[in-house]
């Protein structure tokens, strides 16, 4: 690996651990504006963050055909960061969702962009390579949710906001003088005609299609973790807000060293194979966190988090093994709009659940949903697409 994809893959797994440090500081604060607002107002805005950060992911990637990925991904950086100063000024209520809007707006333009760029320059170990991305956002998901904890626990959960902002417009900065600005992604009119995905392609796709499916049902239970995890911890089991954000965290603490192992994994044994067995793992560790004492609950979650941050790389690395590389980046976009778009039912179903019944329920049917994913994995045929 030449010394410039060295730190380009450095500058790129930086700001994926910084859009999921993003991504889980709302649902980190959630408990908090629940004491403050009520748990309606605190799942609506939850929920508006939600929607942006998972419906515009598909926007993005087609977006960066005319914008260019750099821009989107250094834009985007800014626009969360100052919706999160924002947010530290106001009390709104309608001020606060527009505001949680424009983070997730900011938060949506990564993914799309992020992963093709490192999918086309490293084909050879493609897998590899995305696992050590993939160990950025874990990096991230682990260090925020603390972070954000003590910061809360410290200064009130506003000023930890805006304290937390400023990291991602320093880094807005470097994405914007540091990637290259002539992208070789924007191409001419005539490119653009033939990259799209016509009826009489939907052959060529269905691939992608069946595996945007099976992940869709796979990543479930990372989802709802992700929104739901420090409400369950914190409201559902009574612990602590600093601790129960460490507990968070231990939900993504193995994602520092599975993606690159089960990246690696299915470069020598194939992706499917990894995929299934993850799948397996996860279902059952999730359901292993809603019957384990609070002393013992690390421990589920420390293998649920081997599982989800594994299956994240593998998946990625298998849609850019079935992708041409000139739809790569609005494949990439449909995959993360229609991946995230579950937490916009996951969301206020979770909460309605916690209302009307108990906290553990939501958790347990969705470790039940997840394997139905794998004969959807089995019917994929592996035939890689142009580099």
């Amino acid at each position: 690996m030449q010394e410039i994809g060295k730190s380009q893959l450095r500058l790129l797994a930086t700001s994926h651990g910084m859009n999921h440090v993003y991504q889980l500081l709302t649902p980190v604060v959630i408990p908090e504006i629940t004491r403050e607002y009520g748990i309606a107002n605190a799942g609506f805005l939850s929920l508006c963050f939600v929607l942006a950060y998972s419906l515009l992911p598909v926007l993005s990637g087609y977006y960066s055909q005319k914008l260019g990925r750099r821009n989107l991904l250094a834009l985007g950086f800014a626009a969360t960061s100052f919706a999160f100063l924002g947010i530290g000024f106001t009390e709104d209520i309608t001020m606060l969702a527009l505001l949680f809007i424009l983070a997730g707006v900011g938060g949506s333009t990564y993914h799309p962009n992020g992963f093709p760029i490192l999918a086309e320059n490293y084909s050879t170990c493609r897998g590899q390579t995305l696992g050590l991305h993939q160990t950025g956002g874990a990096i991230g998901a682990f260090i925020g949710p603390i972070v954000t904890g003590v910061a809360i626990a410290n200064f009130t959960w506003r000023p930890a906001i805006m304290l937390l902002a400023v990291p991602g417009l320093v880094l807005a900065a470097i994405l914007w003088f540091s990637l290259n600005p002539e992208d070789p992604h924007i191409g001419g009119e005539k490119e653009k005609r033939k990259s799209r995905i016509g009826t009489f392609d939907l052959k060529t796709y269905a691939p992608a299609i069946l595996f945007i499916a099976a992940a869709f049902i796979y990543v479930l239970g990372q989802r709802a973790t992700d929104v739901f995890a420090n409400e369950y911890f914190v409201i559902g089991r009574g612990i602590e807000i600093a601790q129960a954000s460490v507990l968070f965290s231990t939900l993504k603490v193995a994602g520092l060293f599975s993606p690159p192992i089960c990246g690696k994994l299915s470069d020598l044994y194939g992706r499917k194979k990894v995929l299934i067995a993850l799948v397996l793992i996860e279902s059952a560790s999730l359901y292993a966190i809603t019957i384990t004492s609070n002393l013992l609950i690390a421990v589920p979650c420390i293998i649920f988090g081997f599982a989800a941050f594994g299956l994240l790389a593998v998946g990625e690395a298998l849609l850019a093994d079935i992708t041409a590389t000139k739809q790569r980046s609005t494949i990439f976009g449909i995959h993360v709009t229609i991946n995230f778009s579950s937490t916009i039912i996951l969301t206020p179903t979770l909460f309605t659940l916690a209302q009307l019944y108990n906290f553990h329920l939501g958790f347990m049917i969705l470790s039940l949903v997840m394997p139905f994913s794998i004969p959807i994995l089995m019917k994929i045929k592996m035939k890689s697409a142009k580099n």
